[in-house]
């Protein structure tokens, strides 16, 4: 919020406040009867009035003059990420090694990783165990096995 903007509102907002008190002395006098006091009322009213109006137009200049700053900053704060983005892309492009794909890691292994590869043998696979399936009970000992019968199947019509 700009100053012309706090202006305007306290402004425009303190004559239209004060336009009630020549108002009223109106509505006094035109009970009474007095056109003269009704005329005097009625004209400081009325300039009341159109200072509260010289206070809106100064306030709609500010409201005018906020948007364009906004404007100004968003254009600004775009042109700036635009720009770092192209800053990013063209570090990574710079970075890049020619032959090798964008977006892949490079790994590299020391000398005392590779030579205790070279020492360490891999582990042989285990052989299959060759026999029957086994079932454990719920505390852990193996049960019989069931005996394997014929399945049966009926129908009813």
């Amino acid at each position: 919020m700009n100053i012309q903007m706090v202006e305007g509102l306290l402004g425009a907002s303190s004559q239209i406040k004060l336009s009630g008190t020549p108002m009223s002395v109106y509505r006094q006098a035109s009970a009474e009867g007095d056109s003269e006091k009704m005329k005097r009322a009625l004209g400081y009213t009325g300039e009341c009035a159109e200072k509260a109006v010289k206070y809106q137009e100064k306030l709609d200049k500010g409201m005018k003059a906020e948007a364009k700053a906004e404007r100004e900053k968003a254009k600004l704060e775009r042109e700036a990420a635009i720009e770092k983005r192209r800053e990013e892309r063209r570090r990574a492009e710079e970075g890049a090694e020619p032959g090798r794909p964008q977006g892949t890691d490079l790994v590299q292994i020391s000398e005392a990783a590779k030579a205790a590869l070279k020492n360490n043998r891999p582990a042989e696979a285990a052989e299959p165990v060759d026999g029957e399936p086994v079932t454990y009970t719920s505390t852990g000992e193996i049960a019989a096995a069931p005996a394997e019968s014929e399945p049966t199947v009926s129908f009813t019509a």
